[in-house]
């Protein structure tokens, strides 16, 4: 169970007592959990899919390009132009995830990681955070080394493309478009970051 504010709108019913796991896989795990309102008084079961956190990955190459991959998306039936990233283990810190993951899909390393920010996935469904990173001045330095499941194309993007990249849709994904341009508006603006 995850922690919830101590101010939040609604509370757990009992201590959770009511709750339960509908499904539950590597991936994932499905629950039922019963909240109560505390303006309206009503109590409401609410269904919850808890998912590790994620992280992405902005490597930006010593040529000024950033690293994306080109992979399957099961949920889509397509496939997506993403920056590198992948889930965060359990206990690991997104800064030691993230290089982690640009190295297995790209066989690219870089710079110590900077912290862009973290982000909730989709909080009216699921537990998982997604934490964008910036890995500098990335090359390549050993073969990827990829999951049976991952198939995917490296590409490297112009960082003076991406914004149109997003703008046609050529990269859609949700959390990685915010990453990216919360990246961006602090590469144009530092002091603010």
């Amino acid at each position: 169970m995850s922690p919830e504010h101590p101010l939040a709108s609604w509370n757990r019913v009992d201590d959770g007592k009511h709750d339960r796991t509908i499904e539950e896989n590597w991936l994932f795990r499905l629950r039922k959990e019963r909240f109560t309102s505390r303006m309206s008084g009503l109590t409401h079961d609410f269904f919850v899919i808890h998912l590790p956190d994620a992280v992405h990955a902005v490597a930006i190459t010593t040529e000024g390009e950033v690293l994306f991959v080109r992979q399957f998306r099961a949920a889509s039936a397509r496939d997506s132009l993403e920056i590198p990233g992948g889930l965060v283990d359990p206990g690991e810190d997104p800064l030691v995830a993230g290089p982690r993951e640009l190295l297995e899909e790209t066989g690219y390393a870089g710079d110590p990681p900077e912290l862009v920010g973290t982000l909730w996935s989709n909080p009216s469904l699921v537990t998982s955070r997604t934490t964008t990173i910036v890995i500098r001045n990335a090359r390549k330095v050993a073969e990827p080394k990829l999951d049976h499941t991952e198939e995917l194309t490296v590409e490297r993007v112009p960082i003076g493309e991406i914004l149109g990249l997003i703008r046609r849709g050529e990269i859609d994904h949700a959390l990685v478009v915010a990453g990216l341009l919360w990246w961006l508006a602090a590469e144009s603006n530092p002091a603010k970051g």
